[in-house]
């Protein structure tokens, strides 16, 4: 029977370590270490899968392609399944192309566009964690992957969002990222695939 309850405590010892969150100087260690990262990140790419769970519907949406990023701020998602259709963040612009046509918003002059610019694109070279004004940040272990949970303090991401959860291996690396909605929906994106500060050419961000 004592052997049992050491058994039991042992496992629950190790699933709170795995679990352990961050202390302030662990936090501040990790952000230092992924904003050095960033700073070696040029460009990015990597295929990603996409679900979008509704409480409405019965099933969970999936869908996927490849996304490229570009430093200063150059985002591109093509999704290739179930529909063929891209985003491009650029300029301070996003534009959706659809069926060969392109219709652009101008997020410089709209505040929310321009901070979900910024948001996309910090999520993926790990600049989201810089963003103190827009987020309080906790972390904690999970295994070899480190999670970000930021809670919005803007008011506007706050009606979009409940809370993100940023999911980083332990290169470092951004593999998952989890939007949680003030209704109970959720987007998560897996990542897979990388390829760090390969050739991209220049026709990828370009629109017609």
């Amino acid at each position: 029977m004592r052997i049992l309850k050491f058994i039991v405590i042992l496992f629950s010892c190790q699933l709170f370590a795995q679990n352990a969150t961050f202390s302030t100087s662990e936090a501040k260690n990790f952000k230092e270490s992924v904003s050095s990262k960033a700073e070696t990140i040029e460009n990015l790419q990597a295929d990603f899968r996409q679900l979008k769970y509704m409480r409405t519907m019965e099933k969970t949406v999936e869908s996927g392609g490849h996304i490229w990023f570009a430093s200063p701020g150059k985002l591109k998602w093509s999704y290739t399944a179930p529909y063929d259709y891209q985003l491009l963040f650029k300029d301070a612009s996003l534009y959706i192309i659809e069926d060969g046509q392109s219709r652009k918003m101008n997020t410089g002059h709209s505040e929310i566009f321009a901070k979900m610019g910024e948001l996309v694109s910090g999520s993926f070279n790990g600049r989201i964690l810089e963003m103190e004004s827009l987020f309080r940040t906790t972390f904690s272990k999970e295994g070899t992957i480190t999670k970000a949970s930021l809670i919005p303090k803007d008011e506007n991401l706050a009606e979009m969002f409940s809370e993100i959860w940023v999911f980083f291996n332990a290169e470092k690396y951004i593999e998952k990222v989890k939007l949680l909605e003030p209704s109970g929906d959720y987007t998560e994106i897996k990542l897979s695939n990388f390829k760090i500060n390969q050739n991209i050419p220049a026709s990828v961000f370009q629109h017609k």
